[in-house]
């Protein structure tokens, strides 16, 4: 097989890019505070110098803080301070040939009760289990799962107002978005809960308020996985066609 195609421009009706090489986002707990440093925007301009496409950043904690992150490292872009150095990140990718996109990422229970920022503060999840027949806390309630919602939709209107090219909603591995998917760690039996379908619930009101806050037009890229940290042989799905069933309401 040619590898000449990953080397042509792709265009979408939302999207361009030089080529087709992308570079998948790496948590890398270099934000003291959250905060990117000058050598972050390095970091990321010395790989787009590299040639690569499209830049998907490591995972950026939303707005509902301190709940979404696990490390007082794990940046952030909510306050004037995160959104202006992101926007020095951006700046310097755009000053090579190279988009990037910002991952939005919510941990969810695989937070700690230990874990900084401000240790002491639970994780959350639907319903408390960190994997089937393990509960270690407490189900979100509504208003609960209404505040994690606002947090992707700030975070993402920050995203755009700090110059990039493209958001992507981390719903997998295990964390947040993605424990709402799993049978094993959602058994709500509230609209939040249900059959594989219902459990895209929570996932497509995120969304939602992401495309309301960014616009008809801005690039929205969805990662999920059949896997999860805490279960490697997990299925969200059994076979292609549940899995069509899964995606059918996930698509905007």
């Amino acid at each position: 097989m040619s590898l000449e195609r990953l080397f042509e421009a792709f265009k979408s009706s939302k999207l361009v890019l030089p080529n087709r090489l992308v570079m998948a986002p790496m948590t890398r707990y270099f934000s003291p505070g959250g905060v990117p440093g000058a050598d972050v925007a390095a970091y990321y301009r010395r790989r787009a110098e590299g040639g690569v496409g499209l830049i998907i950043t490591e995972g950026i904690a939303t707005a509902h803080y301190p709940m979404a992150a696990n490390n007082a490292r794990v940046p952030i872009l909510h306050g004037d301070a995160a959104v202006a150095a992101w926007r020095r990140v951006v700046d310097g990718v755009h000053e090579t040939d190279a988009k990037i996109a910002a991952q939005l990422w919510h941990v969810g229970i695989m937070r700690k009760p230990a874990d900084a920022p401000e240790p002491g503060v639970l994780g959350v999840s639907p319903s408390g289990y960190l994997k089937i027949d393990k509960q270690v806390g407490e189900p979100m309630s509504v208003a609960e799962i209404d505040a994690a919602i606002a947090g992707y939709a700030r975070t993402a209107r920050h995203a755009k107002a700090a110059g990039f090219d493209a958001i992507e909603i981390h719903a997998a591995h295990g964390y947040l978005i993605d424990q709402f998917f799993w049978a094993g760690t959602n058994q709500r039996g509230d609209q939040y809960g249900g059959d594989l379908v219902a459990r895209t619930r929570f996932a497509c009101d995120v969304l939602a308020a992401v495309r309301a806050e960014v616009g008809p037009d801005f690039p929205l890229i969805l990662r999920f996985s059949q896997w999860k940290q805490q279960d490697y042989t997990a299925r969200l799905a059994q076979t292609p066609a549940e899995l069509d069933q899964f995606l059918a309401p996930l698509v905007s």
